[in-house]
């Protein structure tokens, strides 16, 4: 132990852990080249002479430039400062999105374990995105349902505006995708049974989520499944104060053919839509549109079918194939109108048992579909797709 005391030395050690951690996570160093600067740390104290910084150890042997050991103490200050939440105790972190940063943190009035998402300081100086932050709590706060993230407190803390949600431990749909490939026909008609519902309390809430997508569904370990992110929630008679007329909101994979033409009166069967496109990555495991970039996949979802389920993958059956392109379907009047009626048709889909066709689509509306169709194999500079701002937390 060190003349400065245990309290200076643990400071220190945690500093450093977290200068390894952040060098590391930036690919500026190797962990052993982390391990080597430790021996070093340590042989240095053992001749009395205290602890060395980390740092000082990796740059003098030239494992780090001046310029990266400026930015890893900019980033160890920028997570210093996000761990100034009054009450809460920042524990890791749990990823980056559009609207900031998500934490696992400790709620210390209630000893319970949180999920804390902190609106970035560049964003906090603007009004519209603080007003955008609130009504994502406010929404939450208003839904109380087992398979949707709870809201639970609302506020700003030395200049930084936070969020703090229910923590689910589990993995969000799209890791397991990522990470196993398609999820089979039975588990996935749970999980979307179960979004669906989650839709369904939404929806009589007068609320349309907007950014339904295999990233803002999370199956717990109870294979409980949850939505979250109600950051792009709007109610269904709200002014268009926010959301502008042209401005297309959502994850291009996944969304509806009239927010991707950038209307502003979206209603539930929009999040139908959405629900389909990932209940179609789920079983087929991949999306169903890919393209060179977000414009090109959002004019596939405005003039193009999806694949056809089975042809792309030979397990997913037959029903299961027509569901999902039934909820997909171009014309919003073609899919299934609200979450109660696609929880009827699900809940047969598990037993089994067949569901309602869809009624085909009026004369006026095929019509309508041939044109598009034209438009789409003549470029896509002819379809009517604003150049619009895309607001996503993943591809």
């Amino acid at each position: 132990m060190s003349r400065r005391g245990p309290m200076v030395d643990d400071a220190r050690a945690k500093d450093d852990i977290s200068f390894g951690q952040i060098a590391i996570e930036k690919n500026f160093v190797t962990e052993e080249q982390i391990r080597e600067a430790i021996e070093v740390q340590k042989k240095f104290q053992s001749m009395g002479h205290g602890m060395k910084k980390l740092g000082e150890i990796l740059l003098e042997k030239n494992f780090l430039s001046k310029k990266e050991a400026d930015e890893i103490l900019e980033t160890q200050k920028s997570l210093e400062r996000r761990r100034r939440i009054a009450g809460y105790e920042i524990l890791s972190k749990l990823g980056q999105g559009g609207m900031g940063a998500v934490y696992k943190a400790r709620q210390k009035s209630m000893e319970r374990i949180v999920a804390l998402k902190i609106l970035p300081p560049k964003f906090a100086r603007s009004p519209a995105f603080i007003d955008r932050f609130v009504r994502e709590a406010r929404a939450v706060a208003k839904l109380n349902h087992e398979n949707i993230i709870a809201g639970i407190d609302v506020g700003e803390s030395n200049g930084l505006y936070y969020f703090a949600m229910e923590y689910a431990d589990g993995k969000t749909v799209y890791e397991r995708i990522r990470e196993s490939g398609a999820i089979g026909e039975d588990e996935a008609i749970d999980i979307v049974l179960q979004i669906a519902r989650a839709l369904e309390h939404a929806h009589r809430n007068d609320l349309v989520h907007r950014d339904v997508k295999p990233q803002n569904i999370i199956v717990t370990k109870k294979e409980v499944a949850k939505l979250c992110d109600l950051g792009l929630a709007k109610t269904e008679d709200s002014e268009a104060s926010v959301t502008q007329r042209g401005v297309s909101v959502g994850t291009p994979h996944y969304i509806s053919p009239e927010q991707a033409k950038g209307e502003v009166d979206v209603d539930i069967r929009s999040d139908i839509y959405s629900l389909g496109a990932s209940f179609y990555h789920m079983v087929v495991g991949q999306v169903p549109f890919v393209g060179s970039s977000p414009m090109v996949v959002m004019t596939k979802h405005l003039t193009e079918t999806p694949p056809y389920p089975r042809s792309k993958n030979a397990d997913v059956s037959k029903d299961v194939s027509d569901f999902i392109m039934r909820m997909m379907a171009k014309d919003k009047e073609d899919r299934y109108q609200t979450p109660t009626k696609l929880i009827s048709d699900l809940m047969r889909l598990k037993e089994g048992k067949s569901v309602s066709r869809r009624h085909k689509p009026s004369r006026q509306r095929k019509s309508r579909s041939r044109v598009a169709a034209q438009r789409g194999r003549a470029g896509s500079q002819r379809v009517p797709v604003v150049e619009a701002a895309l607001v996503t937390a993943a591809p």
